[in-house]
């Protein structure tokens, strides 16, 4: 649930940079290996924020209002209008007791899903974000890799139909073995133009 969506590119690194240059990575472990070191405990931090949640009632609230760690609106969801979002957290409120006695993250995506729906189109990334913010609190992470938005830019750079709707770990290449499902989600979104730069060119020198 990074802000991958953020403005990313400096054609230099300096000590501050979040995004390094993407000449920088010669192969998929570098990328991953810089998310581990530049990303991962950041990710981490976010997703107790939710886990630490008091109850139930109150992790929906930060949930469906994208309320980050620092009281602020997630930048995932900056541009929904705040009357959107309070339907949204009044429609998963009044489904709780379902999201609560639901074992899988699929299960909890379909709640969430069914509530959206009803309040706007082309939510697939606020579902998404959502779900995993109300699966940190109940303890039910992601078990595969969602595609949206950014991420599925990602996938598409490593040869996957940008139709899926999501992917299986095991079947991302080896180097992703070390990050989680939901690690996955965030690294191929963060790290999109530099796949695509390595698959580019991985067929340049192909070629010659």
């Amino acid at each position: 649930m990074s802000s991958c969506a953020s403005p990313r590119r400096h054609l230099k690194n300096s000590p501050g940079d979040c995004y390094p240059n993407r000449n920088s990575f010669q192969n998929l472990e570098g990328i991953v290996q810089d998310y581990i070191e530049k990303h991962r405990r950041h990710a981490k931090k976010g997703l107790e924020h939710f886990s630490n949640q008091p109850d139930l009632c109150a992790a929906i609230r930060v949930a469906a209002l994208a309320i980050n760690r620092k009281g602020k609106r997630h930048g995932h969801q900056r541009r929904i209008p705040g009357e959107m979002l309070e339907h949204f957290r009044q429609g998963l409120s009044r489904r709780r007791e379902s999201l609560r006695s639901c074992k899988t993250f699929p299960g909890l995506m379909e709640i969430t899903e069914k509530v959206a729906e009803a309040i706007w189109k082309n939510s697939g990334l606020t579902v998404y974000d959502t779900t995993h913010r109300i699966g940190a609190y109940l303890g039910v992470p992601p078990d595969r890799v969602y595609l949206h938005t950014g991420t599925r830019e990602g996938a598409k750079a490593l040869g996957f139909k940008g139709s899926l709707p999501f992917l299986l770990p095991s079947e991302l290449p080896k180097a992703f073995r070390e990050l989680k499902p939901y690690e996955i989600e965030d690294c191929l979104c963060i790290y999109k133009d530099d796949l695509k730069f390595l698959r580019q060119r991985h067929k340049l020198t192909e070629a010659v």
